[in-house]
């Protein structure tokens, strides 16, 4: 992990494990020659949302952990991620009300109706003071996180600028 403080090599799962409630750290897996950029989601990682980061008890009894999993584009002051979110299926629960359990784990979804991209509220706070007190424009925010996420190749990050736009009506 990159963002963890010292040096540590974990396999996958216990990595995954460790950064349980950490899911904005940077991973690297060795690949026989040198490290390379992972992710934790890639690695298995599988965030639960509206149980407090445990999978929903609705889930455990179909037995069917992955009944309601989507992958979904987070952004972060550390830059731009992935990650497979396992929804709450508890009875009563509809997927209209998405964006809710992301309000409730501090996330701004980019759309109310099943949303693919949220913010999480840091970076949204790390967006209002750059463009009030540097008069940093949406576009160049949005590619300064590129370059958190990816330096060398920051075209191949996985989110549209237009969903960072909808972010011009905070400031």
């Amino acid at each position: 992990c990159m963002s963890c403080i010292g040096v540590h090599a974990w396999c996958g799962p216990c990595a995954v494990k460790v950064h349980q409630n950490l899911p904005f750290h940077k991973v690297q897996r060795w690949n026989a020659t040198h490290y390379q950029a992972t992710s934790l989601m890639e690695l298995g990682s599988l965030w639960h949302i509206g149980h407090g980061g445990h999978p929903c008890p609705q889930n455990r009894q179909n037995q069917d952990p992955d009944s309601e999993v989507s992958k979904m584009t987070i952004v972060h002051t550390e830059g731009i991620f992935t990650h497979e979110i396992s929804w709450c299926s508890c009875p009563g629960s509809d997927p209209m009300d998405w964006h809710l359990e992301l309000l409730r784990e501090r996330l701004f979804p980019a759309s109310i109706t099943k949303p693919q991209t949220a913010f999480t509220f840091d970076v949204l706070n790390h967006f209002v003071i750059d463009a009030l007190e540097c008069k940093t424009s949406a576009m160049n925010f949005y590619q300064k996180l590129k370059r958190f996420t990816n330096n060398a190749f920051p075209d191949c990050i996985p989110v549209e600028c237009h969903a960072l736009f909808a972010l011009r009506g905070f400031y």
